[in-house]
């Protein structure tokens, strides 16, 4: 018999790791959540799975269907520019900020750099699942590396799931995974070197004209 306990971690441990696999949109846009099919995958009762999705519904990360059940929303061209915006302006205030208070030194950006090599790493090993973990970790780290928990706590709480251009075949892909490690190289150099409006034209074009990398080649 599971305990209250067991049913709040059971919930948490269902709302977080749905989240993050929505934020990575490694669920297709459109796709309906069953109930049983969730609840056998994330070894989780059914009711707790059913308050998570109410937490999800709540953020906007998936929406009710008109009859029963939860589907993932297709997202518009406006809800892709929303997105975009959004981030620019969180990441591109991080950018401001570290650079400002002197934050840009290499130790400081660590993670960041280890962002780079751990994607760099995966494309070569052919790990496709890891790479968009590994892109979104660069722009967390990014946030970290502001040093303000009420800006970390934003960007985490908030919805703002990577956008994946047109799935790519295998040549396109790689070029295009490549073009996204070359901007985070490119972005983190430029913020090293104290040069802000370079960083933030770095990462308006990373996110805006390129997004980030689909999911994976077909």
């Amino acid at each position: 018999m599971s305990t209250p306990e067991d049913f709040g971690q059971q919930r948490d441990q269902a709302y977080h790791r749905i989240r993050r696999l929505l934020i990575l949109q490694q669920i297709p846009e459109g796709v309906r959540l069953r109930e049983a099919e969730w609840a056998l995958r994330l070894q989780v009762n059914r009711t707790a799975l059913r308050e998570a999705f109410a937490r999800l519904e709540a953020e906007g990360l998936i929406e009710k269907g008109p009859k029963t059940g939860y589907f993932i929303p297709v997202l518009t061209e406006r809800d892709t520019e929303e997105v975009i915006e959004v981030r620019l302006m969180l990441e591109g205030g991080a950018i401001e900020r570290i650079c400002r208070l002197g934050l840009n030194t290499p130790k400081h950006l660590k993670k960041m750099r280890d962002a780079c090599d751990q994607l760099e790493r995966l494309v070569r090993e052919d790990y496709l699942l890891g790479v968009a973990e590994a892109d979104r970790r660069f722009h967390e780290a990014l946030i970290e590396a502001a040093n303000n928990r009420r800006l970390s706590m934003l960007y985490q709480r908030a919805p703002l799931p990577i956008i994946h251009p047109v799935i790519l075949s295998g040549p396109q892909w790689m070029a295009s995974v490549q073009m996204t490690l070359d901007e985070h190289r490119a972005t983190l150099a430029a913020i090293l070197d104290g040069q802000v409006a370079r960083a933030l034209d770095l990462l308006r074009t990373h996110l805006k004209e390129r997004s980030l990398i689909p999911l994976s080649p077909l």
